[in-house]
């Protein structure tokens, strides 16, 4: 018999049944223990022990057997002897745990926030509280309080209230996009709040709706100066840690880019991220990964009105400026973004705002930001802790599955004008996996959650896609069968595995799974349970298709530090060979079915294009989009490429050549207009002979997807 994990919920279980058996005479105990475990002999045999231990050792052993099964050391316990009665844990992340504890002086409930050994071993005790202190002073209606903190043998540790209700991340979970009046409301409050808090020289630097809760319909802020304090107190020792600060989706370009000296304005340009996400569903940049989601920085996001036509231009005006790349293309204050959003939500005209210059981003080097270059960030992402702010607040959601929006659902209306369909996408999180036919027809749909790079199997029944399983908050790879409409999950851990790939026989898929460093290259048989990591680099790698032949991928690499090269990576586990790296970024090749082409993006001209190359040396480069274009798929005879301009997918006859024969390219046609789901890596693929697409499109809830070539 496997022995069970002793998990807070089974510890709660032998508490129970043990104060229980406690509560009898001393003869009557066996028979109630073995009468409330019924068939759990396990449950019973630990009720045993603990109990026979109990009657043997002092009064205090029950209270002390209860912390340990916790993880809550004795020193913690000591020191909040008399002050605090530990309860259980609520959550557990990256940098620190969270218990649900009692304040015995007050008889109130609160939240402990516990920092982990290494994180406390870093900062340093005194530096921490001397800066968490700081934070005490913040009193205001829209701001979670602080009310103690201490250090005790290693450990740092800081008390808020706990309080019932939920996080922002929650209520868009469950609803989606908010009612227009709503998320300006909640809006204005937390500016409020970060009004206040810049006014005593605290900038959050970590607003996102996982630290803003809801309670009673108005919004209150947690976790300020919890990153400047973390930040100010271990500094690069933090980073050594694998450990960083920050939030992609909400994160300032000058944050991203490593900046020290940041103000008010990134925690302004965070809050125009929240209300994108509260007004569209989805945050204004959507990626797979952390690093894919900083590249986009340098990019404007959707515009809000293509999402949800509904937000008022005044609004819509107002988060574009505070989403603006330059800081001083941003609202000045917090103040200022809440008086412009002080606008009745029905008013049409845009708000009048004073006019400001246009200049580049500059880097950390004094350098402009151009559409050539990726803005070169170190990832600086604080998830362990951020993640976690969500602990402080009883009922908001601490499982894993509170993060997770619910499974997409697309209804397809049949019988549209012109035989095209339209798809209805009921989801939160705004993104659907779709299959359609060369009109852009809906013949299908894949049930998934936050679907990624889908991937036709060589046959063509099934359909390989990174997505988030219920109760995750990494992406894992999964496959369904077209024909049989089943679905297999391939991986099952919290290593944010994507980007499948599926072998020349169909047999095995490689995909990119998240390492220390950055992303490793993993590969796994479909008819096992096993995968093994074959190509470990420092920064992160894509693969974006597989030789013909079997003995190579073809790899979008981030590691050289200038830009995004393409690479051959062999499939046996040996050194990594360069296809293309230029300054540009040159990024999702895919070779031609002949295997002497490949296909690729790069950002040479200053936008993006998509070229076709001699394969395996590139020698022979010829433009296929003068107009622009990213993502080439090639289709299974080699004489038709496909890919993106915009929401456009459109595709172009070729006749390939052998070495020294550039291909002839025919006249471009554009199939169909779909909201193309874009990033790093393809989003989309074709079938062998160009009659299907599955493609990841980005929907709000309700809203459907256009068939514009009608």
């Amino acid at each position: 018999m496997s022995e069970r994990p002793m998990t807070p919920e089974r510890w709660r279980a032998v508490d129970t049944i043990l104060r229980g058996a406690l509560d009898c005479v001393p003869e009557k105990r066996a028979d109630f223990v073995r009468d409330a475990c019924g068939a759990d002999e396990m449950l019973r045999q630990e009720v045993i022990s603990l109990l026979g231990a109990h009657e043997s050792m002092s009064t205090g052993f029950l209270e002390q057997a209860a912390v340990e099964q916790l993880g809550i050391t004795p020193a913690l316990v000591q020191a909040l002897a008399g002050r605090y009665e530990i309860e259980g844990e609520i959550a557990h992340g990256g940098m620190a745990t969270v218990y649900r504890a009692r304040d015995l002086k007050h008889e109130r409930p609160v939240a402990i926030k516990v920092m982990h050994n290494e994180v406390a071993a870093v900062v340093g005790a005194e530096r921490f509280l001397e800066e968490i202190r700081v934070t005490a002073l913040l009193q205001h209606p829209h701001i979670l309080p602080l009310f103690d903190s201490g250090s005790v043998g290693g450990l740092l540790w800081y008390v808020m209230p706990f309080v019932e209700g939920e996080t922002l991340r929650s209520r868009i979970a469950r609803e989606g996009p908010l009612p227009i009046d709503e998320a300006v409301g909640i809006a204005r409050e937390i500016a409020d709040a970060l009004e206040h808090a810049h006014g005593h020289g605290i900038v959050h630097r970590d607003i996102k709706p996982e630290n803003v809760l809801l309670h009673g319909g108005h919004a209150l802020v947690a976790d300020f100066g919890i990153a400047l304090a973390l930040e100010h107190a271990g500094g690069e020792r933090l980073t050594r840690t694998g450990l960083t600060l920050g939030t992609p989706q909400y994160m300032a370009p000058e944050q991203a880019a490593g900046e020290r000296a940041l103000d008010a304005r990134v925690d302004v340009y965070a809050l125009g991220a929240v209300l994108y996400e509260m007004l569209a569903g989805v945050p204004p940049f959507v990626a797979d990964s952390r690093e894919a989601i900083l590249r986009m920085l340098r990019d404007p996001p959707p515009p809000l009105a293509m999402l949800r036509p509904d937000v008022p231009p005044a609004v819509d005006a107002a988060v574009r400026r505070a989403l603006a790349k330059v800081p001083g293309e941003r609202f000045p204050s917090a103040s200022t973004f809440a008086a412009a959003l002080a606008t009745s939500p029905e008013r049409a005209e845009p708000i009048a705002f004073t006019p400001l210059p246009t200049v580049d981003a500059i880097d950390r080097g004094g350098r402009p930001f151009s559409g050539k270059r990726v803005v070169r960030t170190r990832v600086a992402v604080y998830s362990g802790l951020g993640g976690i702010a969500l602990g402080l607040i009883g009922g908001w959601g601490l499982g894993r599955s509170s993060n997770v929006p619910s499974p997409v659902v697309v209804a397809v209306d049949a019988g549209r004008r012109g035989g095209g369909s339209q798809v209805r996408v009921a989801s939160t999180d705004g993104l659907a996996l779709v299959v359609v036919d060369r009109a852009g027809k809906a013949l299908r749909t894949i049930d998934a959650n936050r679907p990624w790079t889908p991937r036709f199997s060589p046959d063509g029944r099934r359909v390989a896609y990174g997505a988030y399983g219920p109760g995750r908050n990494t992406s894992d790879v999964w496959v369904t069968d077209l024909d049989a409409g089943t679905t297999q999950r391939m991986t099952d851990d919290d290593a944010d595995s994507n980007d499948p790939q599926w072998s020349p026989d169909g047999r095995a898929l490689a995909y990119s799974v998240s390492a220390p460093g950055g992303k490793d290259l993993a590969m796994r048989r479909v008819t096992e349970s096993t995968a093994t990591i074959f190509a470990v680099r420092n920064g992160t790698q894509f693969p974006s298709d597989w030789q013909h032949d079997g003995r190579a991928l073809i790899v979008t690499d981030d590691a050289s530090g200038n830009g995004l090269d393409i690479l051959m990576q062999p499939t046996d586990g040996s050194a990594a060979k360069p296809y293309v790296a230029t300054a540009a970024d040159e990024s999702a090749g895919r070779v031609s079915p002949d295997e002497h082409w490949i296909a690729y993006t790069s950002n040479e001209g200053g936008v993006d294009n998509v070229y076709v190359d001699s394969y395996p040396r590139a020698s022979h480069r010829v433009l296929v989009s003068p107009n622009g274009g990213r993502h080439p798929v090639w289709r299974g005879d080699g004489k038709e490429l496909y890919y993106w301009r915009g929401d456009q997918l459109a595709a172009v006859p070729l006749s390939l050549g052998r070495a020294g024969a550039p291909p002839a390219l025919g006249a471009e046609t554009v199939l169909f207009t779909a909201a193309y789901q874009a990033s790093i890596n393809t989003m989309y693929d074709a079938s062998a002979n160009g009659d299907r697409f599955v493609i990841v499109t980005r929907n709000r809830p309700g809203r459907s997807w256009p068939n514009d070539n009608r």
